[in-house]
């Protein structure tokens, strides 16, 4: 523990937050690995829907506060502030998860595995809110030390318990202690014995902060929920219509396995993680060309990244998943490219939102999540009705390229404005 309190080298920062990103970006991987390995296929979809549930469940949990509290570098709010804005919200996010669970009419195994699942993303989402904090002070060793202990642990409890028991909500269960422990033990622990991470009280009297806080991380919750609504309405569609028969069981597992390469460029994206709070320094400085420069960058890079990753999924991602996961996916090629696709669209669209979350305009962001949750939810209706799984991705697809489309519309004209704004006020300066 004694080198929390020593300044971390670049390469220790860098190495740490790509090593916690990936091992966050694989856990699910892992996860749906074990489970279609060692369990049936009805179980397998069940574990499939829990854990898109709880994703969904968890920008409730979360409040997507994270961005604006690692951007945070004036200290508008207090770390005792967040902590306390993230209880209220995990609390709420409980709650929600329960009403969902009853909505859809789930009953026996599936309803409590659907909530264990989100028990354990409550737990995630309360770690979160210290890991932000490590981020805001520059400390995103920590964060991605916590994090990937956290992930190694809880997927090798997991893992042991389904090879002993075969019993996906024991297994379940053993995941979720996994992660308060870890929690307890890395993040906790951490943040106590950091003094850079000790702050003063006198912020947390500030009058109605929870309402400020709320009314600063809404604009983000709203767009979170509803992007997961969007990449959740092929399978809710097919969660339907396996329930009515339209579908064999384990189509549900199939079009999770093919969706997870569509994350692989938000994942290289994360790398890029420790930019997002100098951009803000830039920002808050005026040194808007620097600003721009980091965004062409990292624009540059991830397009680069994006034509490796559809080659490589054109090649070799069929037999690679299908040995993986012991799943026979032939003939889903085609809905494997569309759902690569789509993920490159959707960071690039990620790296603008984040870019306005930093000019503070993330208000705005509603009108891009909006217009796409409409199109994606007519879209995902009809195309897998008609094309089961194939229509799924090409729901999915099409719904990014919309969405890419109007937050580079959205990026364009609030960055004008912003910009117009603090030439204004430097004039009024004068």
């Amino acid at each position: 523990m004694k080198d929390i309190n020593q300044p971390p080298s670049a390469r220790s920062v860098y190495l740490w937050n790509i090593t916690g990103s990936a091992a966050n970006a694989l856990f699910s991987v892992v996860a749906l690995m074990l489970v279609t390995r060692m369990l049936a296929d009805t179980q397998a979809d069940i574990f499939s829907i829990a854990w898109s549930i709880s994703q969904l469940m968890a920008t409730v949990g979360t409040f997507q506060i994270r961005v604006y509290q690692a951007t945070d570098v004036e200290g508008v709010f207090c770390f005792r502030q967040y902590f306390l804005f993230r209880v209220l919200t995990i609390v709420l996010m409980i709650l929600s998860s329960g009403v969902y669970v009853a909505a859809r009419g789930y009953t026996g195994e599936k309803a409590l595995v659907v909530m264990l699942i989100c028990y354990f993303r409550a737990v995630d989402s309360l770690a979160d809110v210290h890991e932000g904090w490590f981020q805001q002070k520059e400390r995103l060793d920590l964060a991605g030390k916590a994090l990937t202990y956290r992930i190694c642990v809880a997927a090798a409890g997991f893992g042991i318990s389904l090879a002993l028991t075969g019993n996906l909500a024991f297994s379940c269960t053993t995941l979720l202690f996994s992660y308060v422990l870890c929690y307890l033990w890395f993040d906790l622990r951490y943040q106590r014995a950091g003094t850079a991470f000790h702050e003063e009280k006198k912020k947390n009297s500030q009058p109605l902060w929870v309402w400020r806080m709320a009314a600063a991380g809404a604009p983000l919750f709203i767009n979170a929920f509803l992007i997961l609504s969007i990449m959740n309405a092929p399978k809710m569609v097919l969660d339907t219509v396996i329930s009515q028969g339209g579908l064999d069981a384990g189509a549900q597992t199939a079009f999770t396995i093919l969706f997870m390469p569509a994350s692989v460029l938000n994942l290289a994206y994360i790398v890029f993680r420790p930019y997002i709070t100098r951009m803000a320094i830039l920002w808050n400085a005026g040194e808007v060309k620097k600003f721009l420069g980091i965004l062409a960058r990292i624009g540059l890079c991830l397009l680069g990244i994006s034509l490796f990753v559809l080659a490589g999924g054109a090649l070799l991602g069929i037999p690679v998943l299908s040995a993986v996961y012991a799943v026979d996916l032939s003939g889903c090629r085609t809905s494997l490219l569309c759902m690569i696709f789509g993920g490159c669209l959707y960071t690039f669209a990620a790296v603008l939102d984040n870019a306005l979350v930093v000019i503070r305009r993330q208000y705005m962001l509603v009108l891009a999540y909006g217009i796409t949750y409409i199109y994606s939810k007519l879209a995902a209706d009809v195309l897998v009705r008609r094309q089961g799984i194939l229509g799924g991705a090409l729901a999915y697809a099409t719904a990014m390229a919309v969405f890419l489309a109007v937050m580079a519309a959205m990026f364009a004209i609030c960055f004008y404005h912003a910009l117009r704004q603090r030439k204004k006020n430097e004039r009024d300066k004068e």
